[in-house]
């Protein structure tokens, strides 16, 4: 009798152990639903947040505002560049013109 009841205690023991496991994982489980359920709803609200649920064409919108204020931006630049260009070059002409009247000063006087 004595080695049954030992074997008896030993089932329950495991039974109770399976207990406890199944209820965690039971809740792990729930958890788990209520994490994914509120992921879909987040991403159902953030297809509400464009238009007509487009996300391409808000997309698309702010690239072609990204390279508008780029091509508006260019003109600028080509312009800053040609100036520097221009005014490197009237540098260069300036100081050949110093160097050329102080050349030409010492060789008159």
């Amino acid at each position: 009798m004595e080695g049954q009841q030992e074997v008896v205690a030993a089932i329950l023991s495991l039974q109770a152990d399976l207990n406890q496991r199944h209820s965690e994982n039971v809740t792990r489980h729930d958890v788990t639903d209520k994490k994914v359920e509120e992921a879909i709803r987040r991403i159902d609200d953030l297809h509400k947040a464009f238009p007509g649920g487009d996300w391409d064409g808000h997309r698309r919108y702010h690239e072609a505002v990204i390279q508008k204020i780029a091509a508006r931006g260019r003109p600028y630049q080509d312009l800053q560049a040609e100036l520097a260009k221009k005014g490197l070059w009237a540098f260069i002409v300036g100081l050949a013109a110093a160097v050329w009247y102080y050349t030409k000063a010492k060789v008159i006087s």
